[in-house]
């Protein structure tokens, strides 16, 4: 029962953001190419058949859908699968589409993220975003940014969810470009997000004993529905999902451990004030 409930509900929500998008089931089975028709199309979203980890991955990037709604419907769908753990979601290739879909509304709750080696995408500013893409060798640099900045838009609203990050102060130590150019900007665009009810930032310093480490950056998404939590590992070709309550509880623990090495997040705003300012005099010079 639940499998078959998880398969309606990924269903429904892959009409509604293909009707969103005003598109022809026809068109999107013609524009992902061998192996898919309209009658297939038809049969996922009325749940009378299920889809594979592999389709609905193909689906959703062509849709240009946030990461967290990736996130939850791929879930369910390993879960119906019995693939419940973890599993690697090839990117599949540039989205079709030039925009994120505006009308999804994000059904997640809370979601924590950890960075150590760049300033993560819902705290870059609009030339960061564009450097990053750059040397990352990704195409549509321009769209990339215009993109990001939609997301983070969307923790400006009301019924915003809360998202925490954890940001080791090395990160503030690298710069995609002309670091005069860009350090005053995106220092400046840190301070307006840490502004925004919806966001905490803490900063691990330079100068800590550390007592906890992530081998890789990671997202933790948990939802307002009854959907599985997820821990999310973005890589360059390809995204890495962990849903096995395990796997979930590792990461947990870990943002726990990694926030208690980091400063308060009133600290961390003076200790941005410290930082930027250290760093403007070496750039100065």
């Amino acid at each position: 029962m639940a499998n078959s409930a998880h398969r309606e509900r990924v269903g429904a929500e892959l009409r509604r953001i293909r009707e969103s998008l005003s598109l022809a089931g026809e068109e999107v089975a013609a524009s992902l190419g061998h192996g898919w028709s309209q009658s297939k199309i038809s049969r996922i979203e009325g749940a009378k058949i299920g889809v594979s980890i592999h389709d609905l991955a193909k689906l959703l990037n062509f849709y240009g859908v946030p990461e967290e709604v990736k996130a939850e419907l791929l879930t369910l769908t390993a879960e119906e699968s019995g693939l419940e753990g973890a599993w690697i979601v090839r990117a599949g290739g540039t989205t079709r589409r030039q925009i994120e879909v505006g009308s999804i509304e994000t059904r997640v709750q809370t979601f924590r993220q950890y960075h150590n080696g760049i300033v993560p995408g819902q705290l870059q500013s609009p030339s960061y975003a564009r450097g990053i893409a750059t040397l990352g060798g990704f195409a549509d640099i321009d769209g990339i940014a215009v993109r990001r900045a939609a997301r983070q838009e969307l923790l400006k609203i009301a019924g915003a969810p809360e998202y925490h990050a954890i940001l080791d102060s090395r990160a503030l130590l690298y710069w995609p470009g002309d670091p005069a150019v860009l350090a005053p900007e995106q220092f400046d665009h840190l301070r307006v997000r840490i502004d925004l009810d919806s966001i905490t930032v803490q900063l691990i310093p330079l100068d800590v004993v550390r007592r906890a480490t992530a081998m890789v950056p990671f997202i933790l998404y948990d939802f307002r529905s009854d959907s599985p939590p997820v821990a999310f590992i973005e890589t360059q070709t390809a995204d890495v999902y962990l849903s096995a309550s395990d796997d979930v509880e590792t990461y947990r623990g870990l943002f726990d451990r990694l926030c208690a090495e980091a400063l308060s997040p009133e600290d961390s705003r003076n200790y941005l004030d410290l930082l930027q300012r250290d760093i403007d005099k070496i750039i100065t010079r």
